[in-house]
């Protein structure tokens, strides 16, 4: 009878994989929103190092990790985890996280998606990569792969963690037994975090592609310009027809963009868009998903 009562009850302390999967997306949501944040108000690192060296980067990074290890020291889980109710454990002895787990944990839940995204995001814009990016990509789409396999063991209760990082850190997300011991002042501050992650959602569907091509939709295109209306001396400047309106010349793997209508040489938008944000035409905000190759048949 008392071996029955303790199966349930560990059964009842595993969590599954759809509260692990939610856990994991609200941690996820939290640097791409935290990002737009602070896109919006212009705050960033931007500084000389030495030399021609220049330091331009975001502050979402650093500020998702202060953010997770605050969660992962007081109650030994990540933001997301919290909010669904989780707790990393020792696979084994069911012990919370150590002074070293807590901080690995924080490490690996900011920094692997930030670089992920980073080199995901140079590789679908054709920047250069070097080498070992390319290496990198690799890895990141066999860890993806090994997760995968990892979670349908998980699904099918042949293994006790959801993701190789966990085996690798022996540990596991159960439900507590107890509530975590916190005084008031924390407890206050984290339920006030917890508030924000509706905020966070919000944010994330506010700027995702769907809402963001319906915000577009709703520009009013400009009319073509016609030729009657304009100078002679204008009109000899404008790009004929098959040419980039940006270099002037034949067009080069053309490429439409969304906004505005207009066709362009790739690289010439992809340069223009990188330095200014805007269709060199209409002026009108543009993103790389506003891009779309022209394939001739």
């Amino acid at each position: 009878m008392a071996e029955a009562a303790n199966v349930r009850q560990n059964l009842q302390n595993v969590p599954s994989i759809f509260e692990i999967s939610a856990a994991e997306t609200l941690d996820n949501l939290i640097y791409p929103a935290l990002s737009k944040i602070f896109d919006y108000f212009g705050l960033r690192l931007d500084f000389k190092l030495w030399g021609n060296l220049r330091v331009r980067e975001e502050l979402s990074p650093l500020l998702t990790w202060i953010l997770q290890y605050l969660y992962l020291r007081n109650r030994a889980s990540s933001f997301g985890e919290s909010f669904y109710g989780l707790q990393r454990t020792a696979t084994g002895t069911g012990e919370l996280l150590t002074r070293p787990q807590q901080f690995t944990s924080a490490t690996l839940l900011t920094f692997l998606p930030y670089i992920e995204r980073k080199l995901r995001s140079r590789s679908a814009q054709h920047e250069d990569t070097y080498a070992w990016e390319s290496y990198l990509i690799n890895l990141f789409h066999a860890y993806n792969a090994s997760k995968a396999v990892h979670t349908f063991a998980y699904l099918i209760k042949q293994a006790s963690s959801h993701s190789p990082l966990f085996r690798a850190m022996r540990l596991t997300l159960r439900y507590p037994s107890e509530p975590p011991q916190e005084d008031k002042w924390t407890y206050i501050f984290l339920k006030m975090l917890e508030v924000l992650a509706f905020f966070l959602q919000f944010i994330q569907w506010w700027y995702s592609n769907d809402q963001r091509r319906k915000v577009g939709g709703t520009l009013q295109n400009p009319e073509a310009m016609q030729k009657r209306d304009l100078p002679e001396e204008v009109k000899q400047t404008l790009p004929q027809i098959g040419k980039c309106p940006i270099c002037l010349l034949p067009l080069q793997t053309p490429t439409a963009c969304s906004v505005s209508g207009y066709v362009f040489c790739w690289k010439c938008i992809i340069s223009h868009m990188k330095e200014h944000g805007t269709c060199p035409v209409t002026s009108y905000p543009i993103s790389l998903d506003d891009l779309v190759r022209i394939y001739e048949t």
